[in-house]
């Protein structure tokens, strides 16, 4: 039988705002599907108040039903946009206790004074952690913030739940106060009504078990809220993903000399450290075809075809072994790392084993054979990696909580975001459009050029009438603009090959995220300019260029997925699991996604005034997903007609 929720906590909540256009309809699709727990996918553009009105649908059950409402960000600024609307929400009268959760290297003040932990990733802070608070209990040095917070102090969670903090002001606060803001959050976590959180402590099974047992509360008594949700597909493959490359390999072996640890059978782990990375290179020679980076193997331990190799056979063949002790031999490598690990920390030391990390990813290899992933060996670095290809490894335990609600500007098809996800059949999929003029955007595209692959082999010239074209564009416009590409390979080939005397403000692979901040703060302040960056880049989702900072996007080309063997065999899982949906749920929607995201960036608000152009003759194809896309029969006349109107 069904449960319903109460809502008469609606009449108790008031709103910071009055509502704006479809925002009412938006709070009562979101509210609708709450009162019966179901999920609720939501697209609606920039501009609809994405943020706001699902807090306004899920709060009153938060006042009505004693639940919690756990909602997961992808990056720190869109944790502060949640925590700008809560404020006014608190502001305006309504008794509410929010949490802001980081992990600890955001919010651990004690890695300033101690060079060890800083250079800890998140697992081995948190063992560090674990030792220092012990210490600190035991009356020894150990943390002098957490060692503040065993002292009994009146009414600590009420005062510190009192306000609602970013992370950012928590901490700084906190810190100034002598306590750690990391322990102090998890303490505040029990009463708070809701918690912000980055996506790995929610999708990641572990850490959402510590969460809620942090929070005192189970998984039903959960409404989750997603922003950004379109990200959450690759997200959710990627956390179940794994790989080891020959680098590790080295300096486990490195490390093994320095400790003269032995395996089992008294032989020393180089030997058998060495004998891993043969198996890798003899699999890459075999696997890896002629100008491809990488090569599938077979799912088996051994192949249907007995010729063909795998890591099993090629390390039993190698070294000579059963499948027996090369499972024992990894199991040696992973107790060393534990032994490797304990030692370093009584140390006071990183508690870092390159042993015991390839130990364990060789253990979870040689246990796990599963139909959702694929096994896969590397080149640049030379690896081996395991790849899930379901994102619903992740995500499944989503039917157990009171309610979803998944949001973003780019989620169609929404009926295939929701089959990827593993939502309920019935969920409620809605669809808004823009709320702001549309006599302020103008969408374009032209058929006389394109990126495809085969294309411009087939006829070169279409590179180069694709460099004329953006030339032309560039050259009869005055205002800045961003140039968003497939691929940092053609990104590098045109602005090689592109006559500008505009200044270009370009993104590149690997680019840090202070000099990726630094360039879009130089591109903004700057007047005809021009920023380059990538489809799925970080220019081009998540960063807002205001007023007149970006007036005109060309979208070059079509971002098709790079084919190869990673990218086939998705297709191909997404046919098998979705009745021979593979190329649209693998290679269009994606595609699609990333258009819809660089295209985003142009309007921003009610008095932005902008212009997409699409150069590639693919784009109409995509005409019923990309609000007022028309052909255009002059590119140069719609640029002037537009920007003179």
């Amino acid at each position: 039988m069904m449960k319903f929720l109460k809502i008469s906590g609606l009449d108790k909540l008031k709103l910071p705002y009055t509502l704006r256009s479809n925002q009412q309809e938006i709070i009562d699709t979101i509210k609708k599907g709450l009162v019966s727990k179901n999920h609720i996918v939501i697209e609606a553009p920039t501009g609809s108040g994405k943020t706001f009105t699902s807090l306004a649908s899920a709060l009153p059950f938060v006042l009505d039903n004693n639940f919690k409402i756990i909602y997961c960000v992808r990056t720190n600024s869109q944790q502060e946009q949640v925590i700008r609307e809560l404020k006014e929400f608190k502001n305006s009268g309504n008794k509410i206790s929010a949490v802001a959760l980081q992990g600890r290297q955001s919010m651990c003040p004690q890695q300033k004074d101690d060079n060890e932990l800083a250079k800890s990733n998140w697992s081995e802070k948190s063992k560090i952690c674990k030792t220092l608070k012990m210490q600190s209990k035991l009356g020894e040095n150990g943390c002098p913030y957490y060692k503040k917070l065993l002292r009994p102090r009146k009414n600590l969670v009420q005062t510190w739940l009192s306000e609602v903090n970013s992370a950012e002001e928590f901490t700084l606060k906190a810190e100034n106060d002598g306590v750690c803001p990391y322990e102090l959050n998890k303490l505040l976590l029990k009463e708070a009504q809701i918690v912000i959180v980055p996506y790995v402590y929610f999708f990641e099974d572990f850490i959402r078990k510590y969460l809620l047992g942090w929070m005192n509360t189970s998984i039903d008594k959960v409404i989750t809220i997603v922003d950004e949700a379109h990200n959450l597909p690759d997200w959710s493959r990627e956390a179940a993903s794994e790989s080891l490359n020959v680098k590790s390999l080295r300096k486990a072996s490195k490390e093994s000399d320095k400790f003269g640890l032995l395996m089992g059978d008294g032989s020393p782990p180089s030997f058998f450290l060495d004998l891993v990375e043969s198996a890798i290179k003899s699999l890459g020679e075999f696997h890896i075809s002629d100008g491809d980076e990488e090569g599938l193997l077979p799912s088996h331990i051994v192949s249907l075809d007995s010729e063909v190799p795998t890591f099993e056979t090629e390390m039993m063949s190698l070294g000579k072994m059963t499948l027996y002790r090369l499972k024992q031999q990894s199991s040696d490598l992973s107790q060393m790392g534990q032994l490797i690990r304990q030692t370093l920390l009584e140390k006071g030391k990183r508690p870092r084993s390159y042993l015991g990390s390839v130990g364990d990813f060789l253990c979870r290899w040689l246990d796990s054979i599963e139909s959702h992933s694929i096994r896969l060996v590397g080149k640049g670095p030379l690896r081996l990696e395991k790849v899930c290809l379901d994102p619903r490894v992740m995500t499944s335990f989503l039917d157990e909580t009171a309610g979803v609600v998944m949001m973003s500007g780019t989620l169609s098809p929404l009926g295939m975001f929701r089959d990827l996800i593993g939502l309920k059949p019935e969920s409620t999929l809605k669809k808004f459009g823009s709320v702001f003029p549309k006599k302020n955007k103008l969408v374009r595209y032209v058929s006389d050029v394109s990126t495809s692959y085969r294309e411009l082999n087939n006829n070169p010239k279409i590179w180069i009438q694709l460099i004329d074209k953006l030339e032309s564009i560039i050259d009869n416009f005055s205002g800045n603009i961003a140039l968003f590409f497939p691929s940092y390979k053609i990104l590098e080939s045109a602005l090689n090959e592109i006559k500008l005397s505009k200044p270009i403000y370009k993104e590149y692979s690997g680019m840090n995220q202070e000099e990726l901040m630094n360039t879009v703060e130089s591109f903004k302040s700057d007047s005809g300019s021009i920023l380059a960056g990538v489809m799925g880049g970080r220019l081009a989702e998540g960063i807002d260029y205001p007023d007149t900072s970006l007036e005109m996007a060309i979208i070059v080309g079509i971002p098709y997925p790079a084919p190869g063997v990673r990218q086939e065999a998705l297709q191909h899982y997404f046919d098998v699991c979705f009745n021979g949906k593979g190329w649209e749920y693998a290679v269009e929607s994606p595609a699609l996604r990333k258009i819809l995201q660089a295209a985003g960036r142009v309007i921003r608000s009610e008095t932005d005034k902008g212009m997409i152009i699409i150069t590639d003759g693919r784009a109409g194809k995509f005409s019923e997903n990309i609000p007022d896309l028309e052909l255009s029969n002059n590119i140069i006349n719609d640029v002037k007609g537009f920007f003179e109107a």
